[in-house]
């Protein structure tokens, strides 16, 4: 009964995950195309503008100042891929969503195992372990997105 539970709970969890991606993907698919309610990104506001410098106003004495202005550069714009991920917000909620059922699931194994009378199922190892690292990576893409929002709002 607790394996019918937990991999019921898994599957829906997974068809849900899925349908919600599949939908966001459709949506981003159907706001790109030419005619869209939306402008298909043509009208999108710069997220960052460039800044403008003022000449620094040259002194008299070349010094240790007028070597440091001349050697500062400017800070870079983000690249796309940067900017495209710090855009993805999807990332944190999927990976909480995995790292939860992960640890359901790892929970209920070690319930399992301690029922003399039942064994875990074998396919039921492999599945945590792979829904382990699914959770580990979205972790690591969630993180990943977290950089590239830092680096795209502190130029």
């Amino acid at each position: 009964m607790t394996y019918f539970l937990v991999m019921g709970s898994l599957a829906l969890s997974v068809v849900f995950t899925v349908g919600w991606a599949l939908w966001r993907t459709m949506r981003w698919a159907a706001s790109s195309l030419p005619g869209s309610g939306r402008g298909g990104g043509k009208g999108r506001k710069a997220s960052r503008k460039p800044a403008v410098r003022k000449p620094a106003a040259r002194s008299k004495a070349p010094g240790k100042g007028a070597r440091k202005q001349a050697t500062a550069k400017a800070p870079r714009e983000p690249s796309r891929l940067t900017q495209w991920l710090a855009e993805w917000h999807a990332t944190l909620p999927l990976a909480v969503v995995a790292t939860l059922i992960y640890l359901v699931t790892r929970l209920a194994e070690h319930g399992m195992s301690y029922r003399p009378p039942h064994t875990v199922p074998s396919g039921f190892h492999s599945l945590i372990a792979v829904l382990g690292w699914v959770a580990a990576v979205l972790l690591l893409l969630a993180l990943i997105n977290r950089l590239a929002s830092w680096r795209c709002r502190h130029l």
